[in-house]
């Protein structure tokens, strides 16, 4: 699934600034993302402003979520759960939206919207938003302020052990550096308080994963240096007494003659009062509205790659798209969003000829560069295709020996799954989840395993909460004996089966196609 993969995860994280991919929303309360940073509309804005015309609609089973804000005041967001519609409409982050029905993390929609002026401020469209999701899906909620989870970085008894800086006049930052074996180094000059708490989450998030608060009181720049071991590593430290020492990140702040400890602080934030999950129908008139995507790019070149190049993609904010060193099955499985092994017929130098593609958009909107690069192969090559259903394989997860060791949810909280690290390398945390749900976010987390695509054949209905736990595959062989592969996990933990097997899938076939591109 590498190919599809790394193509998605381009298409989606190379959009044009103004573009709310996953990344906009981590799970924190503070320190909203950029486009969501000045939104401060609240009830009061509903029914005065509204889109010119918006498109609301399920979206394809399988949809990832990609797209924002895009020239001329288009709003195209596609594949996003109700969860992150309602933390962008209201300008808090997803950890801060409370209550709402356990699908609100699941379903996801696509909401394509235009506003009356290509003007509009991004208050303004966020301000739409929020009518647009009252409007369709009679979502009501309300302001409020909770005890929420957060970090407290405070003083030590000891007092600080920082030295102010050395170069007060040089450019603050937080670089990487070299130092002992195992561990993690970043050498800080010039930086204060606040970079440090706006750094914790970015480079241990397995440890520090909830917003940092500061109670030092301390205000000036210093020089300092952070050591610390991965959270996986230091679980298997800890654990073995005649390894390295376990040092977290917990112990590299204490060095600082700081402490960081869990602690709550009142937060503000958005609960959910009621939610429809369908949302009403689009007016007759909305698609012959709404401005379609762009199907062809604005210039283009297909040719040869160069002996013994390396397949290489890259997606910039002007549009510009390169890849090298792709063979044509790959960008037809790319271009029709299947996996590399559902491209089937056609010649076989179709997996071992390589090529190059160098093309332009003004514009590109989501889901528009699959169809401007189906159409440019289409025309290059004279690629001709069908669709059909055929075996092929999948990781079916399948009923087990004995009885499942599954705990039916209450259906009180969401329906969701955290990843996380544990002393077996990674956890994988479900509360109300079906098995169909599961099926289809494992291979996210375990894809170095599942190198198919994962459906649920156990027949078992309703929904659950469990742990899932295991060795990421990289690191088999360092446990001493405690590896644990996904399969061994669903089998142990769960009493299911995880095994591989031919299965019906959509697959595109190749009629026709030319060796040579025009």
């Amino acid at each position: 699934m590498g190919n599809l993969y790394e193509w998605r995860k381009t298409v989606r994280d190379g959009r044009l600034k103004g573009g709310c991919s996953q990344k906009w929303l981590p799970n924190r309360c503070v320190g909203v993302v950029v486009l969501l940073a000045h939104a401060a509309f609240g009830q009061g804005n509903l029914g005065k402003i509204a889109f010119q015309t918006a498109d609301v609609h399920v979206s394809a089973a399988g949809s990832a979520e990609r797209g924002g804000v895009f020239p001329g005041r288009r709003f195209d967001l596609r594949g996003a759960t109700m969860l992150s519609l309602i933390a962008i409409a209201y300008g808090v982050e997803t950890d801060c939206v409370l209550g709402g029905p356990g699908w609100l993390s699941h379903d996801r929609f696509d909401v394509i919207a235009k506003a009356p002026s290509a003007t509009a401020s991004q208050e303004t469209m966020l301000g739409m938003l929020q009518g647009l999701l009252t409007d369709r899906f009679q979502l009501g909620v309300h302001r409020d302020k909770k005890n929420m989870p957060v970090y407290l970085l405070t003083v030590g008894k000891n007092g600080p052990k920082l030295h102010e800086a050395a170069k007060p006049d040089e450019p603050a930052g937080c670089p990487r550096v070299d130092g002992e074996a195992g561990l993690n180094h970043r050498a800080c000059h010039n930086s204060n308080i606040a970079a440090l708490i706006e750094l914790l989450p970015q480079v241990a998030n397995n440890y520090v994963d909830h917003p940092v608060v500061d109670k030092t009181g301390l205000t000036e720049s210093y020089d300092f240096q952070l050591d610390w071991m991965g959270k996986g590593p230091y679980l298997a430290a800890k654990a073995n007494p005649n390894g390295p020492q376990a040092v977290s990140i917990f112990d590299a702040v204490e060095k600082l003659g700081l402490k960081l400890e869990l602690g709550t602080q009142p937060t503000a934030v958005i609960v959910v009062d009621k939610v429809n999950e369908k949302p009403t129908e689009n007016a007759p008139s909305v698609t012959g509205k709404t401005p379609a995507a762009a199907t062809e790019f604005d210039a283009a070149e297909v040719r040869p790659s160069k002996p013994g190049a390396t397949q290489n993609v890259s997606h910039s904010e002007n549009g510009r798209l390169d890849m090298e060193g792709f063979t044509l099955k790959g960008l037809i499985a790319m271009a029709f969003e299947v996996e590399d092994d559902a491209v089937v017929g056609g010649p076989n130098w179709l997996d071992t000829d390589r090529f190059d593609v160098i093309a332009k958009a003004a514009t590109p909107m989501p889901d528009s560069l699959e169809g401007m690069l189906k159409s440019l192969i289409v025309q290059r090559f004279k690629l001709a295709t069908h669709h059909e259903e055929r075996p092929l394989p999948v990781f079916a997860l399948v009923l087990g020996k004995g009885t499942p060791k599954l705990k039916k949810s209450d259906g009180a909280g969401r329906s969701d799954c955290k990843r996380g690290v544990g002393v077996n390398g990674i956890t994988y945390a479900c509360q109300n989840t079906t098995m169909k749900q599961l099926a289809e976010v494992l291979p996210d987390v375990a894809g170095a395993y599942l190198v198919h695509p994962m459906v649920d054949l156990t027949g078992i209905t309703g929904a659950y909460d469990f742990v899932l736990s295991w060795t990421a595959k990289a690191r088999l062989g360092r446990g001493a004996g405690t590896d644990l592969t996904v399969f061994e996990a669903v089998d142990r933990q769960l009493g299911l089966g995880l095994e591989e097997r031919k299965h019906p899938r959509a697959v595109v076939v190749v009629d026709h196609v030319e060796r040579v591109p025009e």
